[in-house]
């Protein structure tokens, strides 16, 4: 496994990590955030679960490449889904950026797994 590989598979989870850490605990800013996409309180958790079980196979991935595909995919579809609701709520470039990097850095992982 080459350095590019792991340096974009950390930075990959360190970016979910936070995503997924913040819908799970509660913070203020996140419920705002949850609410001006209009995404129920239990949708909510459920992708920050998602996004936290996305980063232990991306992690994983580093041992077994194959479920850091996988992984990897999945962050980048949920992604999609993020920058999707953005565009309904009508927002920014600025606020669908953190989204957008989840888009690149897990179609990077994905890809350089493979090569």
């Amino acid at each position: 496994m080459d350095t590019a590989t792991v340096v974009v598979t950390l930075l990959l989870a360190a970016l979910f990590v936070f995503s997924s850490s913040i819908k799970l605990l509660g913070v203020p800013k996140s419920l705002e955030i949850r609410d001006h996409l209009s995404v129920s309180p239990v949708g909510w958790r459920i992708i920050g679960g998602l996004e936290l079980a996305g980063v232990v196979g991306a992690l994983a991935g580093l041992l077994w490449p194959p479920i850091g595909i996988a992984a990897a995919i999945g962050l980048a579809l949920l992604s999609i889904g993020a920058v999707a609701f953005h565009l309904r709520a009508s927002d920014r470039v600025a606020e669908m950026l953190p989204a957008v990097i989840g888009i690149a850095l897990g179609a990077a992982t994905a890809v350089l797994h493979t090569l």
